[in-house]
């Protein structure tokens, strides 16, 4: 009992002692908080109530008004969060980063060199996700299918378009080395991908040096052409391959499309699946999309449940979207009609291999 009593808990003399510190307004900020926050920090925590800045003067401050604040945010916002990675110099000069980045807490500054792993259940909300899509996607065209478009009277196609509709990401070039290692591809926005027979993938984005591999299980990582496993190299070089010849030697679809402003905070999709047929190679994106290039005339289709639109990228190279569902109302050309009753042949095609495999067996 004498021991209990005998002197104060430990817990009780540290409450005291920080009692003490806030009442005679005694902190230190972390040399890890930049400096712009530390200086509002210090501005909210006077000690005299009548000096603390108002809120007009908060908003003002520089820590809310500096950095880089997009002028509008992409459509894919609404289901992916955006990303921040590649944002202008102004966010990286003002040392802010995603909370994301923040919340690994300031006491492990060298989880900044190591790869970023996905947690394991969104990975499978991932996966569930990309089958979603494809069922909107196949319930979208049988409906537009069952209106019989391209028999109506008086066919209004150009009453369908949606600009707004515009899809984010199309798979611009591609080349197919299966054969020996996977399928090459790069994306409107330059980035690209090499989707490997071991189910593997590795993107480089479009300022040539970040890279993000795909494990067999979803699981992601991040790395720079500059510092990666050893264990990469090979795949590494074979990317760099594929750009190359890329750049060389195709042309690159949808090449005269301007991207909208703030379209370059997407996440980047990759090629989750693809497989060719005497007629077409269908490639389908992590994002939902499902892309046809026919060989013969060289169109393409683009199809986004999300916005439950398709592109329609014709002989001419002209490239138009439109709403699915104006298209029901409106009708639209045989040609379009054709490759949308295709579509739907091929996205039953993938629903059938619940997208599980990278490669889905070919058919006719």
């Amino acid at each position: 009992y004498t021991l209990l009593v005998g002197k104060p808990p430990f817990e009780t003399s540290c409450l005291k002692e920080t009692y003490i510190r806030i009442k005679k307004n005694e902190y230190t900020i972390p040399k890890h908080i930049n400096p712009v926050a530390a200086n509002l920090i210090q501005k909210m925590l006077r000690s005299d109530p009548a000096t603390r800045p108002t809120i007009d003067e908060l908003l003002n401050d520089e820590f809310f008004t500096s950095g880089y604040i997009p002028s509008r945010l992409p459509t894919s916002c609404l289901t992916v969060a955006p990303r921040f990675s590649i944002a202008p110099s102004g966010l990286e000069l003002n040392g802010r980063k995603p909370l994301t980045a923040l919340n690994k807490g300031p006491d492990s500054p060298a989880l900044e060199n190591l790869p970023e792993k996905e947690d394991v259940a969104g990975l499978r909300e991932l996966g569930d996700a990309v089958d979603s899509h494809l069922a909107d996607m196949l319930q979208q065209l049988t409906a537009v299918n069952s209106a019989k478009p391209s028999e109506r009277v008086a066919v209004r196609q150009e009453e369908a378009e949606d600009p707004a509709c515009i899809p984010i990401f199309w798979v611009s070039k591609w080349v197919d080395y299966s054969d020996k290692y996977g399928l090459g591809y790069q994306l409107c926005d330059n980035s690209v991908g090499v989707l490997f027979n071991d189910s593997t993938r590795l993107i480089m984005y479009n300022d040539g040096d970040s890279l993000q591999y795909i494990e067999q299980n979803s699981t992601e990582s991040y790395f720079t052409v500059r510092s990666y496993p050893s264990a990469l190299n090979k795949k590494i070089t074979l990317l760099k391959y594929f750009r190359n010849y890329m750049s060389e030697h195709l042309l690159k679809a949808g090449a005269n499309i301007t991207p909208r402003e703030g379209d370059e905070l997407a996440r980047l999709p990759y090629l989750c699946t693809w497989f060719r047929t005497r007629s077409a190679i269908i490639l389908h994106l992590s994002n939902g999309t499902v892309q046809i290039n026919f060989f013969q005339d060289h169109t393409k289709v683009i199809l986004c449940p999300l916005m439950a639109a398709v592109t329609y990228i014709d002989e001419k190279r002209d490239f138009r979207t439109y709403k699915l569902s104006l298209i029901e109302e409106h009708g639209c050309c045989k040609e379009l009609a054709s490759r949308l009753r295709y579509a739907r042949t091929m996205v039953e095609k993938l629903l059938s291999s619940k997208s599980g495999s990278a490669r889905v067996k070919p058919s006719n």
